[in-house]
């Protein structure tokens, strides 16, 4: 998956899906902290190449992932 946009941006999709997170800079790419109280999910930004890696138990992140890919222009 990539992303093109802006960290708000990726943030506003994300927060259409009702996904709460708080975002960490981690050197070369940005990490948002899924805040869900369930899972472990992670969704690491490489805002250079807009590169995105959703990590995480697959239980929670395939059906993410499933909702978010249609989103990203």
């Amino acid at each position: 998956m990539k992303f093109q946009g802006t960290r708000d941006e990726l943030n506003a999709i994300l927060s259409g899906l009702g996904v709460q997170c708080h975002w960490q800079h981690k050197g070369p790419f940005e990490m948002a902290v899924i805040e869900d109280g369930e899972s472990n999910l992670r969704l690491n930004w490489w805002p250079d190449s807009g590169e995105i890696q959703l990590v995480g138990d697959p239980a929670q992140r395939l059906p993410l992932i499933q909702r978010l890919e249609p989103l990203l222009p």
